[in-house]
């Protein structure tokens, strides 16, 4: 896998857990990463929770249990 990739997913795994980590933007290396959650129509069991650079804009996508959430 690409240096990039492996970086959004260390950037993932630590905002699964905690969405007020600081985490530096894979991609652009000067933004922060934020996180927004939103509910998946049709499957309330789960979110998607969008892992978007606020400076770059560069973002992936995590979907996951909502009971995994920690907020």
């Amino acid at each position: 896998m690409k240096d990039k990739t492996h970086k959004w997913i260390d950037a993932a795994n630590i905002l699964r857990h905690n969405i007020n980590a600081k985490v530096i933007c894979p991609e652009c290396g000067i933004g922060n990463l934020t996180v927004k959650d939103e509910l998946i129509k049709n499957w309330p069991s789960k979110i998607d929770r969008y892992i978007i650079c606020n400076y770059c804009g560069k973002y992936n996508i995590l979907t996951m249990n909502k009971n995994n959430d920690s907020n």
